[in-house]
């Protein structure tokens, strides 16, 4: 079964705008078709598309095209640096750029060289926000169904749910929110309304919302909202992911959904995943509020120790590894990379964890300089190199949700290198932490002490 095949079984709501008008599976699946017949005129053989993704219907349909042709589309949020989207259309040179507003699309024609894509080949994802870094996650049509077929599985979503687009449609998880509620013939209702307004929460009532998602930062938000204290009859189901939750908001909203019927779900995830390797089910998080939980259905992990060999015992750290077939095709540095399927027996996740007696799972730690800040998984030593091509000196760590900076600078550049990140990688401001310094300090290897540069920024913070 694929994409193309399902959507045309269903029946009833695809999408519905925020104006209000709606949109059936039948309609849905007659609009794609057409903008693929406008695709194939461009040129005969298959296109590596640019889809510069808003949160509009216009972008949904141009994803949900993709989904259903042999063309394969690069994600990406409409708010990229021109500067970076133009290194990204060196690199790729993509046959077009697809541009949506919240009335039309525009296909602007760029090279009529034809690509070698491979056939299964459906999506490119970044993992690390718009940093200009040319390595893109390659997912497959497979990988798309497989990973919505199992979200929509262990959620339990039907016809009768509604989601929202809360998070960003380049984002593997506002994607897979998508592709889930597409995959179970439920309705999606398109919206570009932020959290933060008043019309976000009349959207929910009105249209009668029943699931809302976020990654930690969102869910810091809906605290200081009293989402909890909101009247949202139709509002059955939380989840979160993106990084880690602090155990008390774990236990606040967890202990919200308990006492109003609702359910709430801790998932874990990677892009080269597609979206979601495991989750921990509602009547589970108030007893194991640190647990990432179990493998999504079809999916299997394996703790590694250093010597490379499976740790069977339980409550024994490893790195987790991931069998599944939701994962990746391997990544893409370049044009001539769109062609190969790398058939990755597992997928290292860079995390270690253990797993306790009844099989759930814990992250302890990361092997590598990744952290996950506003659900996206950010490479520190990108964000070096980032901050160094504008003149900023730096030293970058941080935990999930916390991106710690150190700028060798006579001046504090805080506010400026807090707006160019927000600008470029969309991270909140206020999880961006940022000192100065006359110089790094380094441990007995002439390296960045990352550990001590990470105790003298924060320790600031909290002296102030």
């Amino acid at each position: 079964m694929s994409f193309k095949r399902l959507l045309e079984q269903h029946q009833g709501i695809a999408l519905i705008d925020q104006d209000g008008s709606e949109m059936t599976y039948n309609q849905l699946c007659l609009k794609t078709d057409q903008i693929n017949e406008e695709l194939d005129q461009v040129n005969n053989n298959p296109l590596l598309i640019f889809i510069l993704c808003q949160q509009n219907i216009a972008t949904v349909l141009a994803i949900t095209a993709v989904m259903r042709s042999h063309h394969v589309a690069f994600l990406i949020p409409e708010t990229v640096d021109n500067s970076m989207l133009s290194k990204l259309i060196d690199i790729y040179l993509p046959n077009i750029i697809y541009h949506t507003d919240d009335t039309s699309q525009n296909i602007e024609n760029l090279v009529n060289k034809p690509v070698a894509l491979h056939p299964d080949l459906c999506f490119l994802l970044s993992t690390s926000g718009s940093t200009g870094t040319p390595k893109q996650v390659k997912i497959s049509n497979s990988n798309l169904y497989e990973n919505a077929k199992s979200i929509a599985s262990y959620l339990e979503i039907s016809k009768k749910d509604r989601a929202i687009t809360s998070l960003p449609l380049s984002y593997s998880y506002g994607l897979s929110v998508l592709t889930s509620h597409l995959y179970a013939g439920a309705s999606v209702l398109v919206s570009s309304a932020s959290i933060m307004t008043r019309s976000f929460w009349q959207q929910i009532e009105q249209y009668q919302i029943t699931g809302l998602t976020g990654v930690p930062y969102i869910y810091e938000i809906y605290k200081k909202l009293k989402l909890t204290d909101r009247e949202l009859p139709s509002l059955k189901t939380l989840t979160q992911a993106g990084g880690k939750l602090a155990p008390e908001l774990v236990t606040y909203f967890a202990e919200y959904a308990a006492k109003t019927s609702r359910r709430f779900f801790i998932m874990y995830g990677q892009t080269e995943a597609t979206a979601r390797m495991s989750y921990l089910p509602s009547d589970q998080v108030l007893k194991n509020p640190q647990s990432i939980g179990f493998e999504i259905p079809g999916g299997r992990f394996e703790l590694i120790d250093n010597e490379n060999k499976l740790i069977t015992e339980a409550n024994k750290e490893g790195e987790l590894t991931y069998k599944g077939p939701n994962v990746m095709m391997g990544y893409a540095n370049n044009r001539d990379d769109l062609a190969s399927d790398e058939k990755l027996g597992s997928l290292h996740t860079g995390d270690l964890a253990y797993r306790d007696k009844e099989g759930r799972y814990y992250i302890t730690g990361r092997k590598s300089r990744f952290i996950k800040v506003s659900g996206l998984r950010i490479n520190l030593s990108d964000v070096e190199k980032f901050l160094l091509e504008r003149g900023f000196d730096s030293a970058c760590t941080g935990q999930d949700d916390a991106l710690v900076i150190m700028i060798k600078s006579k001046d504090d550049p805080s506010e400026k290198v807090k707006h160019i990140l927000h600008e470029c990688l969309h991270i909140y401001p206020g999880l961006i932490h940022v000192k100065n310094t006359s110089s790094f300090p380094y441990n007995e290897n002439g390296k960045k002490d990352y550990m001590k540069i990470y105790q003298q920024v924060t320790g600031e913070l909290n002296n102030g």
